[in-house]
């Protein structure tokens, strides 16, 4: 059986339109995998971009509640520092003004003393400064009632 011309390009053309009909068959097969796939795609990006926002939003509030406990920490820390320095320093002020009350009792004592012996001396002053005052009008009174 030999075939003529015709047939052979009936068969040569029916050849091409199942070829063509299988690769268009394909084409639109992948065409919807790729296009079901894209859907899944933006599925799974949509649901790891949430997962991701969450996780975020998580660790920035982990993150805040970290800092303010730390802010807090570090509050109280210097607040202990700082009633300790008070503490210090009111015991100093304390020291001082006992020295300097002490200081003041003695300087008080010595310019007691002082003035007790400026007193005793300028009272001896007076007292001889009196005889001597006797003395003289006993002399003019000798030296001009006698004449």
């Amino acid at each position: 059986m030999e075939m003529t011309e015709p047939q052979v390009w009936t068969l040569i053309g029916v050849f091409a339109a199942v070829m063509i009909g299988a690769v268009s068959l394909l084409l639109r097969q992948a065409d919807k995998t790729l296009t079901a796939l894209s859907g899944q795609s933006q599925n799974t990006l949509a649901v790891l971009s949430r997962q991701n926002e969450n996780t975020l939003t998580s660790l920035s509030r982990q993150n805040e509640n970290m800092i303010t406990s730390f802010r807090r920490e570090i509050d109280a820390r210097l607040e202990g520092f700082q009633g300790q320095f008070d503490a210090r320093f009111e015991a100093m002020d304390a020291k001082f003004d006992a020295r300097f009350e002490a200081m003041d009792a003695k300087f008080d004592a010595r310019f007691d003393a002082m003035d007790a012996k400026v007193d005793s001396r300028l009272g001896s002053i007076d007292r001889r400064l009196e005889e001597l005052d006797k003395e003289v009008a006993n002399l003019a009174t000798r030296f001009w009632g006698s004449s």
